[in-house]
């Protein structure tokens, strides 16, 4: 209990008392420090409070009991040097107008610059009365990593020298930024090596040329801005090399219509996108239009927690963002519920295209005969697959492989979707369709 280690985590709420915080940073010293502050509800009297019954107690006119204002010890110049990590949640809606500006300005803690600071995540909910404190220098030359929750604030456009940075909003609705405060935040960042942003839309025009970030590794972007290629270029993106699409994201973006999430890797560099399924290709397109990546590999698959009730027939087109590539892998779901020009389009890809990839399940065993036991989508999967394998063969764009596609983790599930996959490629005669990539 006395090594200094174990207590280099620190979280602290209302609920604590302040010996006890006290003592936590105590025994922490002298190690860095990662800090999470709940600070919602700041200044309200706590049940067990001892103090004037003022229910905006400010902590620099009155001392404070026990149970408030925890976070000025941090305040000391002995503690706040070695933070490290700074993780603040605030939340002013039950204070009124004013009220969280009032508590936070005779707080010594809210207006420390914490000299060795690295990463910060600010969530700042549903008020935009804490936007003033960014006005002192809390933006130190060390701070690396910005994690910005809340209302848009200018004064964090003068932030530099980040290798990460996250903007996002919670509510109910996307938030408007100036593209040219977007422009200017690269331009002091251009050592980026991941970028996320949720929620956002651009409003206005550069004023400038599209900064380029010549180390970004990952960009995550829910809904991305038309004209994000406007203020930003990533010269990685040529290197990207395979394409996942699925149904759903774990991206918060506001939409009422079905949302797809387009997940592209390369060489050192990684692409998150979530949209509506209306506009996969004029995303990808928007996004990555300049720099033009081959994508040798795509995968449509949206994995076993898929909820089929979920599916619908109405996407936009993916053609186009195929039209590179050389091996594709189709899950179940798109065989059976993608839309109808889905199969003529498999059709007219070009001869590049020489792997495709089905995903089966252990049930879909094809009939034979009139008697069929399956659902009219299970039969009428296989059939598209024979048709697609020999239109390809007599327009001189044979396949050199069809195959299954291996998507269960269970063995036995896996051995009957490989005999179920057997009947069918024996049953259609597919071998005389397929032409294998000869090998000298």
């Amino acid at each position: 209990m006395n090594q200094p280690r174990l207590w280099s985590t620190v979280f602290i709420t209302q609920r604590d008392r302040r010996n006890f915080v006290e003592a936590c940073l105590e025994r922490s010293y002298p190690v860095a420090l990662e800090v999470t502050v709940d600070a919602q509800n700041l200044g309200k009297i706590h049940s067990d409070c001892t103090c004037d019954k003022n229910p905006w107690l400010l902590p620099n006119d009155i001392t404070p009991c026990e149970y408030h204002f925890q976070y000025e010890l941090l305040a000391e110049n002995k503690h706040s040097n070695r933070v490290r990590a700074l993780d603040i949640k605030f939340d002013s809606w039950s204070l009124g107008t004013g009220k969280a500006r009032l508590l936070l300005g005779s707080c010594r803690f809210f207006t420390s610059t914490f000299p060795r600071l690295v990463c910060l995540t600010w969530k700042n909910l549903r008020t935009t009365d804490a936007d003033y404190l960014f006005s002192t220098p809390l933006f130190v030359p060390t701070l690396r990593s910005l994690n910005y929750v809340g209302t848009w604030n200018t004064l964090v456009k003068q932030v530099t020298n980040l290798t990460s940075f996250s903007f996002s909003l919670e509510g109910d609705y996307d938030y408007e930024m100036d593209t040219e405060d977007f422009r200017i935040l690269i331009c002091n960042n251009r050592f980026l090596e991941s970028l996320e942003m949720k929620r956002v839309t651009f409003v206005g025009d550069s004023k400038g040329p599209p900064a380029h970030l010549l180390n970004l590794k990952s960009l995550t972007v829910g809904d991305p801005p038309t004209n994000l290629s406007t203020t930003i270029r990533i010269p990685a993106f040529q290197r990207l090399s395979s394409l996942r699409i699925s149904s759903g994201s774990d991206i918060d973006i506001h939409y009422d219509d079905d949302v797809y999430t387009l997940h592209a890797a390369g060489d050192d560099i990684t692409i998150k996108v979530a949209c509506s399924s209306h506009k996969l290709a004029e995303t990808w397109e928007d996004l990555t239009g300049y720099a033009k990546p081959i994508i040798c590999h795509i995968r449509l698959y949206d994995g076993p927690e898929f909820v089929e009730d979920e599916c619908c027939d109405d996407y936009s087109s993916v053609a186009l963002l195929m039209m590179d590539a050389q091996t594709l892998e189709v899950g179940s779901t798109y065989l059976l519920g993608w839309y109808k020009s889905f199969w003529e389009e498999l059709k007219q890809l070009g001869t590049q295209l020489k792997t495709i990839r089905f995903e089966v399940s252990e049930d879909m065993e094809p009939c034979h005969g009139n008697d069929c036991a399956l659902d009219a989508g299970g039969c009428c999967m296989w059939d598209h697959i024979e048709d697609l394998v020999k239109y390809r063969f007599k327009q001189g764009r044979p396949f050199s492989a069809v195959e299954r596609m291996v998507v269960s983790e269970s063995d036995r599930e896996n051995r009957l979707q490989a005999y179920v996959w057997r009947c069918f490629y024996v049953a259609r005669k597919l071998d005389q369709y397929i032409r294998p990539v000869q090998t000298l």
